[in-house]
């Protein structure tokens, strides 16, 4: 059976060509130690399409008009040694002589043999049709470029357009840097001095309203406190008894007190009397007179005061007497109050909810008022301080919402305040924003935050696309601008010389040899010309 052309195919293209047509000498595993010269060449060189296309039609057309059966490599090493060994027994004899022999051969062994014989001419044709299928490929390729550009050329390149409108003023942006910091902030002390006996928090903890951090010693402070107490008490009593006056059992005995008296008064009256008429006689001296004299004035005196405090008991206690008890009273009652208050201050409460930033004191240490004990921060409502310059304040508006923003997140805020000083130091004015609750749960006190604000700045100019431009000459700028050319409806492209005054993100704001309506390129301009004629993409 033949062999198939695709097989032939294959072993040219792995074997190599011998300089002569003789087949001794030399064993087949000498002659494919290395690679063949078109393994090689494939190998080197970058297959183009071109050359597969071609390389894949001969195979296609070869396995057409071929026998389907593939020789295994084992066998057609057998079949070569078979017909160099019947060739070599014909070397020295004519061709006739030896096509005698071929007739006695098998189907493989002639393929063999023919495979030998036409080996270097199929790899020629090979090499031929690979050559001229790349030729003709880059040829169809290169004239399809060139009549792509001449159209082009004839046409105009598709260009991007916009139309210039000039503007008198733009908003610069001023981006100011502040601080983040509490709303309010407190270092807590205790008002009088005492022992530390319970702190209650640490650095860091949460606190509420109200709630109780720590406590001093009031065993002195309670001990004053009954002192206080007993006096107060007796005071009250004895008012109390001025109020209700004295008892009518009182009242009896003064008035039997003073019956008395008078009845003595009498009697020693009578005695006087008697004295003085033994005096007119002789029969007393004048001393025993005077002496009953005296007892009568004292017996008078004693009298006097025993009707004056029957008087007393039967009007009841004075205004006066009330009121000075009362006022004994009320001392004690301040003196009581203010032991309370030095039992109060023994408590240390927080003034409002926040966090605990700082301690400074541990149990058992004794504290003086000015020494503070706790620093409290209130996380829960911050506040953004940032100096603005003078110039910027009169716009701002107190409750006006502002934008703030601190690694690259914004968050709301509202103008609180406009401080009415100027900072010694950056000469700025402080402007206080509360910011919302949101940025109070993710913001820290301290943080760096910046405030951008737009300044109004009177310049005119035009603006245009940051990639409508080209670097110029003399730290100028350019950009084509497109204009009529000398053939009616022809577009041309001409370069104008621009200044960049301001930059906004992807925009400029230009001047220069520009005028309104002017159409100017905003893109692909490094692949145009002065003087290039082009289309406008929405024209075409």
């Amino acid at each position: 059976m033949m062999p198939s052309p695709g097989t032939i195919l294959f072993w040219i293209t792995t074997q190599h060509p011998k300089k002569s047509s003789s087949v001794s000498g030399r064993s087949l595993s000498g002659a494919t130690r290395s690679s063949p010269p078109v393994i090689r060449w494939m190998k080197s060189e970058f297959l183009h399409p071109s050359k597969c296309c071609v390389v894949i039609s001969i195979v296609f057309w070869m396995e057409l008009i071929g026998s389907r059966s593939v020789l295994p490599s084992t066998t057609m090493r057998s079949l070569i040694v078979s017909a160099r060994r019947c060739l070599e027994m014909n070397s020295s004899r004519s061709l006739s002589e030896t096509l005698f022999f071929l007739p006695k051969l098998t189907n493989r062994q002639f393929a063999s043999y023919l495979f030998r014989r036409l080996r270097l001419p199929l790899m020629l044709a090979l090499m031929v049709c690979l050559t001229g299928g790349y030729w003709l490929f880059h040829k169809q390729a290169f004239s399809t470029e060139v009549t792509a550009k001449q159209q082009s050329q004839e046409q105009g390149v598709p260009v991007e357009v916009v139309e210039l409108k000039p503007v008198d003023s733009f908003a610069r942006k001023r981006t100011y840097t502040g601080k983040v910091e509490a709303a309010r902030t407190s270092e807590l002390s205790l008002e009088r001095s005492g022992k530390l006996i319970e702190i209650n928090v640490d650095e860091g903890d949460p606190v509420k309203a109200d709630m109780i951090l720590a406590r001093l010693d009031t065993r002195h402070l309670k001990i004053v406190r009954q002192k206080l107490q007993a006096e107060r008490d007796a005071a009250q009593a004895k008012l109390d008894e001025l109020l209700a006056g004295p008892r009518p059992q009182t009242i009896a005995a003064a008035e039997a007190t003073v019956r008395q008296l008078i009845a003595k008064l009498k009697n020693l009256q009578s005695d006087h009397a008697r004295n003085e008429q033994l005096l007119e006689r002789n029969a007393i001296s004048k001393a025993v007179y005077e002496a009953s004299q005296y007892d009568v004035q004292q017996q008078q005196a004693q009298l006097d005061a025993a009707q004056s405090q029957l008087s007393e008991l039967k009007e009841g206690t004075r205004k006066e007497q009330l009121a000075a008890q009362k006022a004994v009273v009320a001392n004690l009652d301040a003196q009581l109050a203010d032991n309370q208050i030095d039992l109060e201050d023994t408590v240390l409460k927080a003034p409002f909810s926040g966090r605990i930033s700082k301690r400074y004191a541990d149990e058992g240490t004794v504290i003086s008022p000015e020494t503070p004990l706790l620093r409290l921060v209130e996380d829960q409502q911050l506040e953004a301080h940032i100096g603005v310059p003078v110039e910027m304040t009169p716009g701002l508006k107190r409750g006006a919402r502002q934008q703030v923003q601190l690694n690259g997140k914004t968050y709301q805020s509202t103008l609180k305040a406009v401080l009415p000083e100027l900072d010694p130091v950056t000469r700025t004015r402080e402007v206080v924003l509360a910011l919302d609750k949101q940025a109070a749960e993710q913001l820290i006190p301290g943080q760096v935050i910046r405030l951008a604000m737009e300044e109004p700045v009177e310049m005119r100019g035009f603006w245009l696309p940051l990639s409508a431009l080209a670097r110029g000459e003399r730290g100028l700028w350019s950009a084509y601008a497109v204009v009529p050319g000398k053939v009616e409806g022809e577009l041309i492209l001409e370069k104008r010389q621009i200044e960049v005054l301001h930059t906004e993100g992807d925009r400029v704001l230009v001047r220069g040899t520009l005028k309104s309506g002017d159409r100017m390129v905003v893109d692909g301009i490094h692949k145009l010309a002065n003087n290039q004629r082009v289309v406008i993409k929405s024209d075409s």
